[in-house]
């Protein structure tokens, strides 16, 4: 699971080395450990999965922003740093919760398959 949460950091750490703010790197992250995660837990992970998966886009987002631009951010700042993160990640959040459910869904058929042939 560590690879999971690893991966969107990981992307979020390209971004931020490549240019300002999140792209495509944090995207794949975040799409490919989300799926990951769908993919790796039980039945009863998967409500915190596609709970936890806007969660974990915006706290990689909050973190990768305020460490490489923590100046930027002082004060009254935040809170406007903090509603474009929203805004911004809201793609990539649907996104992982889009693929956590594609995933999901394919276990359900595959499971299905497999207990009735």
């Amino acid at each position: 699971m560590a690879l999971a949460v690893g991966l969107p950091a990981a992307g979020a750490g390209i971004d931020e080395l490549s240019g300002p703010g999140m792209g495509t790197a944090f995207l794949v992250g975040a799409v490919l450990g989300t799926g990951l995660a769908a993919a790796l837990s039980s039945r009863n992970g998967w409500w915190w999965v596609l709970a936890a998966s806007p969660l974990l886009v915006l706290g990689v987002t909050a973190g990768a922003e305020l460490l490489a631009n923590g100046d930027a951010y002082r004060g009254k700042n935040l809170a406007t740093g903090s509603a474009k993160w929203v805004v911004h990640d809201f793609p990539v959040m649907a996104a992982a919760v889009a693929t956590a459910a594609l995933v999901i869904v394919v276990r359900l058929v595959r499971d299905r398959r497999r207990d009735h042939g």
